[in-house]
């Protein structure tokens, strides 16, 4: 099946929403939504020119197979992709310096994640917000070294890159590839610096016997490109001081400046290459992501006001072949693609890269072409397989609750397969699998990060009276503050929230009750102790129950009631819809809630 057909599919499975509002993500989570176009391109391209740098038409040919590629292997599912065939840009005002990268061109997809309807119920992009997969021939990553980069000349830095094996943090672990079975045999990068333009962007260099196309820069050379960046500065100084003052005393004064913390910044330039006089072909490390001309802020241009600080060597492009970029032979060949892993749509992609790409095929194409000569790129597995649904034996708790009239919604995750997410369940930016806990009977699901599950089946409205339980096991030594567990009950825009975290040393913990309702009945927000949800255990487990009887609100943590109040929802209102969910951060993945055991029974 082609993959623009599953967009033709959708338009009777999605709700109906006008054409102006975004479409729920949950909504389209298990829906392969595919491409706006497949585009299978020939590869049959007269020759460009952009600026000095000159594509012929085998290289723009490469650009092609490149996109057939991607399409051929990825199928964006609860998302919308788009390919783009790429040349290096055109240079303007504010990438001027990119005239020192070497010839690049290649293909990337966007993948837009926030979509609408337009007038013809056709799906498009409701904002630019998108994930990126790109491939390039010789492309170049890495934050650049601005202070030093002119036209002629490019440096850039990649924190915390070591081809030897990376010291993994647990924020990282699992972006971390240099042994997955796809990608070890090959130089894999994870930026993990939150302040670039590719934060929690994957790298992969694919280039003859495994050769790193950059090579590190000496301090001898990085002093150099310094003093140049010190004129730079002065000249830059200078005008700015004839533009801004008028001919007499102020500009001169202006000048004298100038001239006066040229004159220092040379004096320390000149301290540094003596300090460093023996050591001037060692590798330049320095101690900032953006080091600077201003040398009067700090003494060593290396190591700045010195501490046990993070050090970052300085890279240029391997000359030798940068100078070869231009042919039509690749040079090495760069694959990069963000997302948070976290997140479906960028689960998906990222699964869908390293299971169906064959990176071996494109490799071999390029540097050792006659092990594929003629055979054509096909993707490892298909992209628009779909994963088996698993369904495991019901538990006698299970069965027992579907034959009690009294029930109207019972859920303990045991039909759902251990290590997979739970059946019957929308999972929304979270790692929303199913586990099982040493101590404790039953299934239970995992909830970390930025999480939120909604049941897809249960039956709206709930009933007007009820009494709603659930299961929470808050993990050993769960941080004191880290962001709680939320049931949301709601209807249009009335909602009751119930957040819960722990305590810490076998202190109660927090509960946070939040309503908003029409006029008459109270909205706002309440903080009540968490009586006997604490940190201390090894599974800190608590059973909730909220109770709705006519307008009255009751909560309980196991035994003990916490909340009672008589005016605090209208009697006729009916919930119809719930959730749970934990908006917190990739940091505190660490801190683990399990849900188990939900049961909704009529009062």
């Amino acid at each position: 099946m082609k993959a623009y057909r599953f967009i033709l599919s959708l338009l009777a499975a999605i709700p109906s929403t006008t054409s102006a509002q975004q479409i729920p993500r949950e909504s389209l989570a298990d829906s392969l939504i595919g491409w706006m176009k497949v585009y299978k391109f020939t590869g049959v391209r007269p020759p460009m020119t952009v600026d000095a740098k000159h594509y012929s038409a085998a290289q723009l040919s490469i650009a092609d197979s490149l996109a057939n590629w991607i399409q051929a292997s990825y199928t964006p599912k609860g998302a919308l992709g788009d390919v783009i065939r790429v040349v290096s840009p055109k240079l303007g005002l504010y990438n001027k310096n990119d005239a020192a990268l070497p010839q690049s061109y290649g293909t990337y997809v966007k993948t837009y994640f926030e979509l609408k309807y337009d007038a013809n119920r056709k799906l498009v992009p409701y904002t630019n917000s998108h994930l990126e997969w790109t491939i390039r021939a010789n492309g170049v990553f890495g934050e650049p070294v601005q202070v030093l980069n002119t036209p002629t000349d490019y440096y850039f830095l990649l924190p915390g890159f070591n081809p030897a094996g990376a010291q993994v943090t647990p924020e990282t672990e699992r972006y971390d590839l240099s042994h997955h079975p796809a990608l070890k045999r090959y130089i894999t990068y994870f930026n993990n610096q939150l302040r670039s333009s590719t934060a929690n962007a994957t790298f992969v260099v694919l280039s003859k016997d495994n050769k790193l196309p950059f090579v590190k820069v000496s301090k001898a050379e990085y002093l150099d490109q310094l003093a140049g960046a010190v004129e730079r500065k002065h000249a830059a100084d200078k005008e700015y001081a004839v533009r801004s003052w008028p001919e007499g005393n102020a500009r001169a004064g202006a000048l004298r400046d100038a001239d006066t913390r040229h004159q220092k910044r040379l004096s320390l330039l000149q301290s540094n290459r003596e300090k460093y006089a023996a050591r001037l072909q060692e590798p330049a490390e320095v101690f900032s992501l953006q080091p600077n001309e201003l040398l009067e802020n700090y003494q060593d241009v290396f190591e700045g006001s010195g501490g046990a600080g993070e050090r970052y060597p300085v890279y240029k492009v391997d000359p030798g072949m940068a100078a070869l970029a231009a042919t039509d032979q690749p040079q090495w060949i760069e694959v990069w693609w963000d997302g948070d892993l976290l997140d479906p749509v960028g689960k998906q992609q990222h699964d869908a890269i390293l299971n169906n790409f064959d990176f071996q095929y494109v490799y071999d194409f390029f540097f050792a072409p006659e092990k594929v000569k003629g055979r054509p790129y096909r993707p490892l597995r298909s992209p628009d397989a779909r994963e088996a649904v698993v369904v495991t034996e019901a538990s006698a708790a299970t069965r027992t609750n579907a034959a009690d009239a009294t029930v109207h919604f019972f859920e303990d995750f045991s039909t759902s397969a251990v290590g997979r997410g739970p059946n019957g369940w929308t999972v929304g930016k979270t790692t929303g699998t199913v586990a099982t806990l040493d101590g404790l009977a039953g299934n239970w699901v995992v909830m970390a990060g930025d999480a939120r599950l909604t049941p897809k089946q249960l039956k709206t409205p709930l009933p007007r009276d009820f009494t709603l339980t659930y299961e929470l096991v808050a993990s050993q030594n769960f941080t004191w503050g880290a962001k709680g567990l939320t049931l949301e009950l709601a209807n249009a825009d009335s909602y009751l929230r119930l957040k819960l975290r722990p305590g810490f040393d076998g202190k109660d913990g927090e509960a946070v009750i939040e309503t908003k309702f029409p006029s008459g009945y109270p909205s706002g927000t309440k903080w009540l102790p968490a009586t006997g949800f604490s940190n201390n255990k090894q599974n800190n487990r608590v059973t909730v129950s909220v109770r709705k009887a006519g307008e009255t609100i009751q909560v309980f943590l196991d035994a003990n009631k916490i909340a009672d109040f008589d005016k605090a929802v209208p009697a006729g209102l009916l919930f119809n819809g719930m959730s749970f969910f934990v908006l917190g951060s990739p940091s505190e993945l660490n801190d683990k809630f399990y849900l188990g055991k939900i049961r909704i029974s009529k009062e």
